[in-house]
């Protein structure tokens, strides 16, 4: 279905929507915060089809990491999870979902994603 890329620093979090996501199909790779995520991002021979990403993390934040994997590939898509209700207002991501959100808004959010092949609304 898609290699997916889950980045929280909350290790719950981060295990909950790798076993998830997996159980859906996809090939899930996980990173602890952004710096993590870049090196897992540039470390893959097969390419990354989405990025689920909080904002909130320590050493480098999701907006940095979200900015940097778009620079590198444009393409990818990514999602940005946060406990706030609103997504970010400069953000280049694909898709935004508040905590806390069900599993299936979180399946549903990357199968919507990755399945529509036309160029969706940046964030707000």
């Amino acid at each position: 279905m898609g290699r997916v890329l889950v980045v929280d620093d909350e290790e719950y979090m981060r295990e909950i929507m790798a076993s998830v996501l997996s159980a859906y199909g996809f090939d899930v790779i996980k990173a602890g915060d952004g710096l993590e995520a870049l090196e897992q991002f540039q470390g893959q021979g097969e390419p990354i089809s989405l990025v689920v990403m909080d904002i909130a993390m320590p050493r480098m934040d999701g907006l940095e990491a979200t900015k940097r994997i778009k620079e590198i590939r444009p393409s990818t898509k990514v999602v940005l999870i946060s406990g706030n209700d609103r997504p970010p207002a400069n953000s280049v991501a694909d898709g935004f979902l508040a905590k806390p959100f069900r599993i299936d808004e979180l399946c549903a959010a990357v199968q919507s994603i990755l399945s529509d092949d036309k160029p969706r609304p940046r964030v707000a």
